[in-house]
């Protein structure tokens, strides 16, 4: 009886009456035998395409097995293909994982672009690859998050060194301690400070294998280390008072500030977002999953501005099938600061080869003292850097890269480092113990008020 009930929902009937059935019934006869005859498998590839057909009408399916009607023609502007990729299960084509605690943690920093710029209605790094641009292979397993930080190197190199080089996307997936071939995390991309060899030393099994370097050669690493790898933004947007009930933020990585930091730095953006189909050279307009913490972890190589929207250019790790030859058009914006998809609710600049070395704000997120004791915060910086600390009570300079802070209550401070090639930021919470017992939650001040926050 259950399978009974379960199968007209994977097939889209919805048990509905002889319209929604025959409607059905007409999407069904443009699935491919291979994917129909076995539900168990391709039951969520099938449930996608009766969603998108609803959306679309059925003109969204590219060459169709079945002569379509004027009525079932394509409302949406691209379109997608029946094969594997298509009917693969998403978590064997994704792999990110969302990590609700990242904002608090060591090292986090978050870099602000410069403005002064003028920034360009179309922008593809690979109008800059003068000597070819790198592959787009398929992944084989849940571990988007290496393909999209081997991505952001091997974009780079194509650029600034002017050489395509292969680089092992194994060695993220088994040496950097982010993840696994069932899903990672964003910081995964912080692994390239170490650069990575090339794919002959450590090929890519899509298996999760040990890691065949020691610490001390990692830690020695290859050529083409990055110089930084920071969150755009701010980190007064991920202040405790910022953060909402479920655990996100009020709002993510501006597009203005994407696109600027990427234009300034010429080089990719790593990101998330919530994965979608589309086959071919069409954009993805449909507005959905707004500001989506997303399941999938892509890199970003330009823009262009399409009857006044902007449209990202997203390098996908799902092969030359999806997409224009892997890479895919979708609109970024749905509305002032509403991504589409998520893209780019969490976003990496890739910082290679700049022509100045950026602020590096990186500090420790948590610092605890009794109270009437005191600890030196911040990170050290290079003489061409300013410094600024909000909110600035208990600091014995507010305008020193690393003051030394004597808080009566527990704060949390915000650094903001800047030179001419832009602004990093990060945040640590001093927490004052004002007896022996350490409460669970806390009364923080921070740039925004006082809020009760529950220590970590």
């Amino acid at each position: 009886m259950q399978h009974r009930l379960r199968w007209p929902i994977i097939l889209g009937s919805f048990l509905a009456g002889p319209a929604q059935a025959n409607s059905s019934q007409n999407i069904n006869q443009l699935i491919p035998t291979q994917f129909k005859n076995n539900p168990k498998r391709y039951s969520e590839g099938i449930k996608r395409l009766h969603d998108l057909v609803r959306q679309c009408g059925a003109g969204v399916v590219s060459n169709p097995a079945r002569a379509l009607t004027k009525a079932e023609k394509n409302r949406c502007s691209f379109q997608v293909k029946l094969d594997e990729l298509f009917f693969t299960p998403l978590s064997e084509r994704t792999g990110l994982i969302q990590e609700s605690e990242w904002a608090y943690q060591d090292g986090v920093t978050w870099y602000t672009p410069n403005f002064d710029q003028e920034i360009p209605e179309r922008f593809d790094l690979r109008d800059l690859m003068k000597s070819g641009q790198p592959e787009i292979k398929t992944q084989k397993c849940g571990d988007c998050w290496a393909w999209s930080t081997h991505h952001g190197l091997e974009i780079a190199r194509a650029i600034h060194d002017n050489e395509v080089i292969d680089h092992s996307i194994q060695t993220v997936l088994s040496c950097s301690r982010r993840g696994n071939c069932n899903g990672g995390y964003m910081t995964a991309v912080d692994f390239l400070k170490y650069g990575l060899p090339r794919e002959p030393e450590f090929p890519y099994a899509a298996s999760d294998r040990a890691c065949k370097y020691t610490t001390s050669q990692i830690n020695t690493g290859w050529d083409a280390k990055v110089q930084g790898t920071p969150y755009i933004g701010s980190s007064l947007r991920h202040s405790v008072a910022k953060r909402l009930s479920d655990g996100s933020f009020l709002e993510g990585a501006k597009v203005q500030e994407m696109i600027a930091a990427m234009y300034e730095w010429q080089s990719p953006l790593v990101v998330t977002v919530a994965a979608y189909d589309i086959s071919g050279p069409g954009i993805y307009a449909n507005c959905s999953a707004i500001n989506s913490g997303g399941d999938h972890m892509v890199a970003i190589s330009g823009w262009e501005t399409v009857n006044g929207k902007r449209i990202a250019h997203v390098w996908n790790s799902w092969g030359p099938n999806h997409g224009d030859k892997g890479i895919s058009r979708i609109q970024w914006e749905c509305g002032n600061g509403k991504l589409n998809r998520g893209l780019g609710l969490s976003a990496k600049i890739v910082q290679y080869k700049a022509p100045c070395t950026p602020p590096n704000a990186a500090q420790t997120y948590m610092r605890e003292i009794q109270a009437g004791n005191t600890v030196q915060i911040g990170a050290a910086q290079s003489s061409d850097i300013t410094c600024r600390w909000t909110p600035t009570e208990g600091l014995s300079d507010p305008n020193n890269c690393t003051p030394t802070a004597r808080p009566t209550r527990s704060t949390e401070y915000h650094l903001s480092a800047q030179n001419r090639c832009g602004t990093s930021s990060s945040m640590t919470l001093v927490h004052v113990w004002p007896t022996n017992d350490r409460p669970e939650i806390a009364q923080v001040l921070t740039p925004f008020g006082v809020v009760e926050h529950r220590l970590p």
